[in-house]
């Protein structure tokens, strides 16, 4: 059997695959037989028309009044937006606006792009890195590090930084778990001036080892190997050094005791002047984490700031934001949530702290634009009655307090700010209201309207809004968000299976207050209800924290409890209630069956996690603690522990080569679900990773719709 590295996988092409039994005739060749039945039974679904139609209208909802292009003259005398193709200019003096050619539109001013186009396959790094100045590319090649001279040196020689790198030992990489936990993308970084070199070594030696085996579907299997540490496991030591291009020789960065496992080395960058290599460093347990600033000289560190949360987890990756250089000092932006509140506070690597930026019991989302020349930053944050609008503000640098701009009780999206900060465009909406582009003063006065979706495509369809729901947590007093579909020609004598759409996973914010007025499964004639519990973020850190050591738990108890509130409704029928969801929501989607049993009757869990045993140190441990510090957390919210319980109806779907959510977790529950003789129905994709792709989406709905549509009302 050929053995070889993840990191070199050809690139998997997306198929179609329903269940094992079409995989194993496709080698007596009646697949194609099989496979058409299959679509067949999709497309005799009632509704399917209307699913195919509403499939087709979310690209447009979403596109509908956004903004294509804005162009601000820098006079400030007009602004140029383009909408559906069109451009228009608009006088700022008098507001009124005309159709112009696209000729007469003024150049873009040329602004720095964030996103990186060279964004490697997920939980990767890239494996070049060329030159602020051009001149030099490094290369992370055979588990090593080489600078080879550009086109433009080509009477310079290779310069070969490293020699002992092998996969577990590797240098200018660093691990998967890094690239999906950490967003580590880089492992190589340039200094501004072209002249170091600053890179990872990945001891993984102790780092246990993961096999997926690839050519499911050929003639011979091939084994895919990555180090993956899972809860519990010994961690990779992350280390940084610093070459110096002029010298030739290169100095090691204190980030800590070498074989140090206890914590882990991210995000790095130079300082803008090149003097120094920050990182940030956090403890195993997460609730700790440090900005360190090291001198690429002598590799000395220093600590420029502290954050901690010792009853919680700690934001690993906060708002960090470099403002313009002044000539003696280097100010940044910083998002802490030291007061249980995410707020912004202005540092300098230099001075320390200067100013907080922002305060109140409400917090910041994210920062829109960095106004250095005016000493001022915008930002959005959500500061209202309702905890999930959104409102654009603005802070000085003094430290004088920030200001809201847009009006309450309201919300919006994609602020764009004039250069002089006199004007700026946001994008009105809401989950029940379609959008709309305005021009506001800075006083956050309404100007004009510049672009307006339109609705009646949904009322053509019978469609009603979607409505955005308050209901409370388990607690009682918790209010959470949600949003619910309903179905075409909706009757409220009737009674309609309700479906849960969940996700609940931390990080994650699946309820805003946006329109997007399309769920394509109310074609089949359900209610469908996505809701945000306790746990996800944006809520300030006690909701967010609130499932801390127990995930499984507080979660899935909050979607309970919001399914009870929902069942007050006479339209809604309490023996018809099914849940869906992929990842974390798979994962919920299977406990619910396994903790609800009475209150579900089916689930469609995909690619789920079924016990966090199985899952990678730094999320899991970052919630959980290890299973060791916390085993009553890691059996409360397993579902391989409570299989024996399942009493509805369950579809397993998971991808053969997905390297995140390992397989396991699907194989782990299947096992325990045949040893208590308990029926399920499964569906395995050969080929596919994390995503499912086609085939999952006909499968998911034929299988509800005979569970909650078919089948007679259980008692279960």
């Amino acid at each position: 059997m050929n053995q070889r590295t993840s990191q070199s996988a050809r690139p998997l092409p997306a198929a179609l695959f329903v269940l094992l039994l079409i995989l194993a005739a496709d080698l007596i060749g009646i697949a194609p037989a099989l496979r058409a039945s299959a679509d067949d039974r999709f497309r005799e679904l009632p509704g399917y028309d209307r699913y195919v139609a509403l499939t087709r209208l979310q690209g447009r909802a979403t596109a509908e009044s956004r903004l294509q292009d804005v162009r601000w003259h820098e006079d400030g005398s007009a602004v140029d937006v383009q909408y559906a193709g069109a451009w228009r200019r608009v006088q700022l003096a008098t507001n009124e606006i005309s159709v112009i050619d696209a000729d007469a539109v003024i150049e873009a001013s040329d602004v720095e792009q964030d996103r990186d186009p060279r964004r490697p396959r997920r939980g990767d790094q890239r494996r070049t890195e060329r030159s602020p100045d051009g001149h030099w590319i490094a290369r992370s090649v055979d588990w090593n590090v080489v600078i080879e001279p550009s086109e433009i040196m080509e009477d310079r020689e290779q310069i070969v930084v490293t020699e002992d790198g092998e996969r577990k030992h590797r240098y200018g990489r660093a691990s998967w778990v890094y690239g999906e936990e950490l967003r580590q993308t880089e492992a190589m970084w340039w200094s501004p001036d072209s002249s170091r070199l600053a890179y990872y070594e990945f001891d993984e030696r102790e780092v246990p080892d993961y096999f997926l085996t690839d050519g499911l579907t050929e003639l011979r299997t091939e084994v895919l190997v990555e180090g993956y540490p899972k809860a519990g496991d010994p961690n990779p030591v992350a280390l940084l050094w610093v070459f110096d291009l002029a010298t030739e020789t290169r100095t090691r960065i204190d980030t800590g005791d070498r074989d140090d496992t206890g914590h882990y080395v991210y995000r790095v960058r130079f300082s803008p002047d090149g003097r120094e290599l920050l990182y940030q460093r956090t403890n195993r347990h997460q609730n700790v984490l440090e900005l360190v600033a090291a001198c690429v000289k002598t590799g000395e560190a220093r600590i420029i700031l502290t954050e901690s949360q010792p009853d919680a987890w700690q934001d690993n990756l906060p708002m960090f934001e470099f403002v313009s250089d002044r000539e003696d000092e280097t100010r940044f932006l910083w998002g802490s949530e030291a007061t249980g509140w995410k707020h912004l506070h202005l540092w300098c690597l230099e001075r320390g702290h200067l100013a907080a930026l922002s305060a109140g019991e409400w917090p910041v989302r994210e920062i829109v634009h960095i106004d250095a020349e005016h000493e001022r930053v915008y930002f959005i944050a959500h500061c209202d009655m309702v905890h999930i609008n959104e409102h654009l503000h603005v802070a000085p640098f003094d430290g004088s307090g920030s200001h809201r701009l847009t009006p309450a009780g309201r919300s919006f999206a994609n602020f764009d700010i004039s250069p002089c900060g006199s004007w700026f465009i946001a994008r009105e909406e809401a989950v029940d209201q379609r959008p709309r582009a305005i021009l506001f003063s800075s006083d956050g006065q309404e100007l004009r309207t510049l672009a307006e979706s339109d609705a009646t495509y949904l009322e053509d369809r019978g469609l009603d809004l979607p409505e955005l729901i308050t209901v409370k947590a388990a607690d009682g007093e918790t209010p959470l968000y949600g949003v619910m579909y309903k179905p075409p020609n909706f009757d409220p004598e009737k009674a309609y299976p309700l479906l849960l759409d969940v996700y609940g996973g931390p990080y994650f914010q699946r309820v805003r207050n946006r329109y997007r007025p399309v769920s394509p499964g109310v074609a089949f004639d359900y209610i469908i209800v996505r809701i945000d519990n306790r746990g996800t973020p944006h809520r300030g850190k006690a909701f967010e924290s609130a499932t801390y050591l127990q995930l499984g738990t507080v979660d899935l108890d909050d979607q309970v409890a919001a399914v009870l509130a929902l069942l007050e409704r006479p339209y809604i029928d309490p023996d018809r209630i099914g849940i869906m969801g992929h990842s974390y929501g798979g994962y919920l989607a299977a406990l619910a069956m396994l903790r609800y049993p009475e209150i579900f009757h089916a689930a469609v869990a995909g690619a789920a996690v079924t016990d966090w045993r199985n899952y990678d140190t730094i999320y899991t441990e970052r919630y959980m603690r290890t299973p060791d510090e916390n085993p009553e957390g890691y059996d409360a919210g397993s579902c391989v522990k409570l299989a024996g319980n399942l009493e509805g109806s369950l579809l397993i779907m998971h991808g053969m080569m997905d390297d995140n959510v390992h397989p396991a977790n699907a194989w782990q529950l299947i096992d325990e679900l045949q040893r208590a003789n308990k029926p399920f129905e499964m569906m395995m994709f050969p080929r596919a990773g994390h995503g499912l792709g086609r085939g999952g989406a006909a499968r998911r709905w034929l299988f509800l719709h005979h569970e909650l549509r078919e089948r007679s009302p259980v008692a279960y």
